[in-house]
């Protein structure tokens, strides 16, 4: 449902108004240079009233005064305008610090569910160029609105005040030069063309992220990759857009800025038709004709001004109200109190669970099992049998729907998040490393303050002798002066995390697939010295790492259809002895 414009402009300011002392401060400074803007008008139009009307009182005296008065308040004009300027700056990095802050908190609340359907291209478009364009408006754009709304009732009350039929004339010209804008917005307006631009924006700028990400596979097949064609889509949809409007405003717009700065030629027909018959009326027809003859100028920088920045007001509501939906966004339950587990059980009891509401088949159907200390749970099945959506489940990435999670007989929604984190280490397939030091990778998500816990970690985790022999040691950047590392390295450096983290629960996810003989060796020994003693669940592709496990359970279709040990297995003859027998056959494959 649109937002009302009542609560555009609620929403704008509202944010806007977060330092609301220095903002206060700001629209005062700007209010008041605003008025300084119109005074030397005004000393022109009593020296001309002077000059026409008592040219015998004017002196050189009173004549500087005017001219001083002028001045000072030119100056004021400015002046004031500059300090608005710095304290609306001000209030905008402080700010866009805080919206900062308190959307990576946000972020960090929400399940994983809402990442997927929102896109990690809309949230990095809104975490930075969305927030620096809300900096900006409040920085550049909120002083310039107060003026833009005290420019144009100041003028209106000075020409209805100095001459009502001049007044209405211009007001008439301003009137038909707004035609001329409203059509070059198209028949939805300003707001419905900023949506659409923007929708449009967002969508290309998501698809850019979604392609720099992918360069690779791009380049491997070229147009024919799915990124690549989302990208020339949503190019295509900018464009269409974009040019009918910008021809629609090429049509409309030279009309509307040749009538706002030729506004004056509507007082000439108005001064013809009521000059006065008398000679003695005159003076007072011609000051107020002059006058009004100076200040129309003054008109094709205001109203132009006014537009832009209604513009960018409706322009700053698309990042406003994507942040507002964001904020807005459902987060995990959290308990109050601070509760922990007596001991790292893991259980699943009758657990279902969907992607979607009211989806035809679930991910998960009535799950019942429990991984006791020191023992070991494989989960195999086939691709979409519901594997990793376990996983899932124990990181409480999403909420179960039916059933409950438990960790030492307590329900895991009982547990404050940070809890539940400290219970859980993840070594996945493809985890992620950051472009900052080796040290700190291996301290992501732990505050180390003993350097030996790392070198440990490292060490147990097979990876301190190669991290001695990059150019820093622990301190190297990982892609700074050409250094990475290989598949293999980066899989040690993400079990030397679980290792400093020491957490009793241990989530793995195949951890030495696509790994040459060498690395696989390494991994698998420091994989061993890891479990050992922990609560371990793996999600299995390759069988044979998983034959040793104490419990094995095979999902299909998001239930457990068989669940034993690897010899009981076989012999029942079903689904796992399928999927053995072809594993089997996948290692005597070769290229013919």
């Amino acid at each position: 449902m649109p937002s009302s414009r009542f609560t555009i402009i609620r929403r704008i300011l509202g944010i806007s108004f977060k330092k609301p002392l220095l903002m206060s401060l700001s629209v005062l400074l700007a209010t008041i240079s605003s008025l300084m803007y119109f005074v030397p008008y005004l000393v022109i139009y009593k020296i001309l009233k002077v000059l026409f009307l008592h040219s015998e009182s004017l002196s050189g005296t009173s004549l500087i005064s005017l001219s001083v008065i002028a001045v000072c308040s030119a100056i004021l004009n400015v002046g004031l305008y500059f300090g608005a300027l710095i304290l609306s700056h001000v209030a905008a990095f402080e700010t866009s610090f805080d919206l900062k802050i308190l959307l990576a908190e946000k972020l960090a609340k929400l399940p994983v569910g809402f990442h997927l359907e929102y896109g990690s291209g809309r949230q990095y478009q809104l975490m930075d160029s969305g927030i620096s364009n809300i900096q900006s408006f409040i920085a550049h754009k909120l002083p310039d609105m107060v003026i833009s709304v005290v420019y144009p009732v100041a003028m209106i009350l000075i020409i209805v005040a100095v001459d009502l039929r001049f007044g209405l004339a211009m007001l008439f010209g301003i009137a038909i030069a707004y035609v001329f804008h409203y059509l070059s917005m198209g028949r939805g307006g300003a707001k419905h063309m900023m949506d659409l631009y923007y929708d449009a924006l967002e969508q290309m700028e998501s698809a850019s992220l979604e392609c720099i990400r992918g360069i690779s596979v791009i380049k491997a097949y070229g147009k024919k990759s799915s990124a690549f064609q989302k990208l020339d889509k949503s190019i295509s949809d900018y464009t269409n857009m974009v040019i009918p409007y910008t021809r629609n405003w090429e049509k409309h717009m030279p009309w509307f800025f040749t009538l706002v700065g030729n506004i004056y030629l509507f007082l000439i027909p108005v001064a013809i038709l009521t000059a006065p018959s008398s000679f003695d009326a005159w003076p007072d027809f011609a000051v107020r004709f002059l006058f009004n003859l100076i200040l129309a100028p003054s008109l094709a920088s205001i109203i132009p001004k006014i537009g832009r920045i209604m513009e960018e007001f409706m322009r700053v509501n698309a990042d406003v109200e994507n942040y507002h939906t964001l904020m807005a966004a459902k987060e995990l339950p959290q308990p109050e109190g601070n509760t922990t587990a007596d001991n790292s059980t893991l259980s699943f009891e009758h657990v279902s669970f969907s992607y979607k509401e009211n989806a035809d088949y679930p991910a998960l159907s009535d799950i019942s099992f429990t991984v006791s200390p020191g023992t070991t749970t494989a989960i195999v099945g086939t691709s979409g049998s519901g594997k990793s959506t376990i996983a899932s489940l124990i990181a409480r990435f999403w909420d179960v729907e039916n059933g409950r999670i438990t960790i030492g007989n307590m329900d895991i929604r009982d547990m404050k998040i940070n809890a539940l984190m400290d219970q859980i280490a993840f070594v996945l397939q493809n985890d992620r490393i950051f472009s900052q030091s080796i040290y700190d990778n291996i301290c992501c998500g732990k505050e180390c303050t003993n350097p030996e816990d790392v070198i440990n970690a490292a060490r147990a985790a097979n990876c301190h002798d190669f991290i001695e022999k990059l150019p820093d040691g622990y301190n190297t950047i990982i892609g700074s002066e050409g250094t990475y590392l290989s598949t293999g390295q980066i899989q040690r450096i993400v079990l030397a995390r679980a290792f400093l983290k020491n957490a009793p629960i241990i989530v793995m996810d195949e951890a030495t697939a696509s790994q040459d003989e060498e690395s696989e060796t390494l991994i698998k020994e420091a994989i061993n010295r890891l479990v050992d003693g922990k609560t371990v669940v793996i999600i299995a592709h390759r069988l044979n790492t998983i034959s040793n496990a104490d419990q094995i359970l095979v999902m299909e279709n998001g239930k457990i259809v068989e669940r034993g040990n690897h010899n009981t297995l076989l012999e029942k003859n079903g689904v796992y002895s399928k999927l053995w027998n072809t594993y089997r056959k996948t290692l005597d494959w070769h290229i013919k």
